[in-house]
């Protein structure tokens, strides 16, 4: 049973203020839980590690914007954690007042930002980072000043008084963000999953000519079809690379073995979890 169908008592981690995307996802994955939002990813991360009984939802990838790589770099560097399930949330951004009048500038999030560039450029409005969508509004709603909005969703606009001066601005309509369920644990290896889920996993070639080459060949000659590969440098290691890379799970035993050479011939590899796709 995934963890989608289980009925949590635990208190359900997210980044972010009240009204947040990372908590309407939360919602929508565990209706009527405890949500407790941090200001970072680091301090989700920290009270995630310290308690059994924390979940957290995480933003990984944006189908406008592209990969959260914070969130992405923790996983790498916080042992003990699993991610259990992936859950796919439609993002709707909308252009926030507290009052009528031309707007000059607009904060948020600057994944949100990215999302909404076009429409903020032909309305000639200047971007300003905010460490949150939601945490943009209730800013705008505590300090109003003529010309600046805010970009988040309708549901902060309701939960801190703020007009909606127009809907759905972000620059495509399908636009979505990927969200992983994370909590502590040991992570779910390909054999015991089920036909056309995903594992997510980060790997460090060894460093020979051609390691890289072998270890996604570990893969390709089994027919593993990959979902994503990222390049990410390593801190205080010059010109060496992290690879994160997701792959479909189409047949457990032949993804269970494309791991186990993929192990044999990287210099490192953490498995993040198996888990059950919404795409």
């Amino acid at each position: 049973m995934s963890e989608r169908g289980i009925r949590f008592r635990r208190t359900i981690l997210f980044q972010g203020e009240p009204g947040a995307y990372s908590e309407e996802a939360a919602l929508a994955l565990f209706p009527g839980s405890e949500t407790v939002g941090h200001t970072t990813f680091t301090r989700v991360f920290d009270e995630l590690c310290e308690s059994e009984r924390a979940v957290a939802v995480l933003p990984v990838e944006n189908s406008l914007a592209g990969i959260v790589q914070e969130v992405n770099d923790l996983l790498w560097e916080r042992r003990g954690l699993r991610v259990g399930t992936e859950h796919v949330h439609p993002i709707r951004h909308c252009l926030l007042a507290a009052a009528e009048g031309p707007v000059h500038r607009a904060i948020s999030h600057p994944q949100a930002l990215a999302q909404c560039r076009r429409h903020l450029e032909a309305k000639g409005i200047e971007p300003v980072p905010f460490h949150d969508t939601a945490g943009a509004a209730r800013h705008l709603s505590e300090n109003s000043e003529p010309g600046l909005a805010a970009i988040a969703s309708a549901a902060a606009a309701e939960r801190y008084g703020l007009r909606v001066l127009a809907a759905g601005i972000q620059d495509d309509p399908s636009n979505r963000t990927r969200f992983l369920v994370v909590s502590q644990g040991i992570p779910e290896r390909p054999r015991t999953a089920q036909d056309g889920w995903k594992a997510s996993l980060a790997f460090l070639a060894a460093h020979r000519p051609g390691s890289l080459v072998a270890a996604l060949t570990a893969l390709s000659s089994r027919g593993v079809n990959l979902m994503r590969l990222d390049s990410r440098p390593l801190r205080d290691r010059p010109f060496e690379y992290l690879f994160y890379l997701d792959f479909v799970i189409d047949d457990p035993d032949r993804a269970e073995a494309a791991l186990v050479e993929l192990e044999e011939q990287a210099a490192e590899v953490r498995l993040f979890g198996s888990y059950p796709t919404e795409e």
